[in-house]
């Protein structure tokens, strides 16, 4: 079956469906933003994710699958019987709920837009929480050895490879159940806005006062 076309003119979530009984590959290219994305489904389940070539883990899939939902720009074509060159994270998540989930997920994310975290606010490891959201828990694996020393939601984003909102709502998520504090925010256009007024004062003072 000969699948392909251009994002603008069907959406990830209405290629899904058109995939559950096929076995191969569907690559997508020229996603604003991202490399080359790679899905391999297999009798109705996603086995696994490659960006360019290389597998994805369950953190990283997850968070280029959200990104995909809302994508608009982007060509794809599927493979039939394509597989994949490099073993690696096997995901084997059904495609029939798949979009279910994502579009559950975005839309947490997306609630809790207001109360996510300054991107540099560096947060710190603070006790071991009891996790039963597997997406978190896949979070807190990856993250928490970065988050004994400190680490910003900018700075987990580019070490794990995810999505800086997605980043931004874990840290919530954990900062909720108490396993990480912030420290501080980092603001350097602040600290030097504060200098420059600091300057100006000064000069005003030496102005008028001698």
């Amino acid at each position: 079956m000969a699948i392909f076309g251009n994002l603008r003119h069907i959406s990830i979530g209405d290629l899904l469906p058109l995939l559950a009984h096929q076995e191969g590959a569907l690559e997508l290219f020229n996603v604003p933003g991202k490399p080359r994305i790679t899905l391999y489904v297999e009798r109705g389940v996603l086995r696994a994710v490659h960006l360019n070539d290389r597998p994805a883990d369950a953190l990283q899939a997850r968070s280029v699958l959200g990104e995909l939902v809302q994508a608009r720009r982007g060509g794809f074509e599927f493979i039939p019987g394509a597989k994949p060159h490099r073993l690696g994270h096997e995901l084997n998540w059904p495609l029939d709920s798949l979009m279910v989930a994502l579009v559950t997920f975005n839309d947490e994310v997306s609630e809790a837009t207001e109360d996510l975290p300054h991107p540099d606010t560096v947060f710190r490891f603070a006790r071991l929480p009891s996790v039963d959201d597997s997406r978190l828990r896949e979070f807190w694996n990856a993250a928490h050895g970065y988050l004994v020393a400190g680490a910003s939601a900018r700075q987990l984003s580019e070490k794990l490879g995810i999505d800086l909102d997605l980043v931004r709502f874990y840290l919530h998520r954990l900062r909720q159940l108490g396993a990480v504090e912030p420290v501080r925010v980092r603001t350097g256009a602040g600290s030097s806005r504060k200098n420059t007024a600091q300057r100006l004062l000064s000069a005003l003072k030496r102005r008028f006062f001698g």
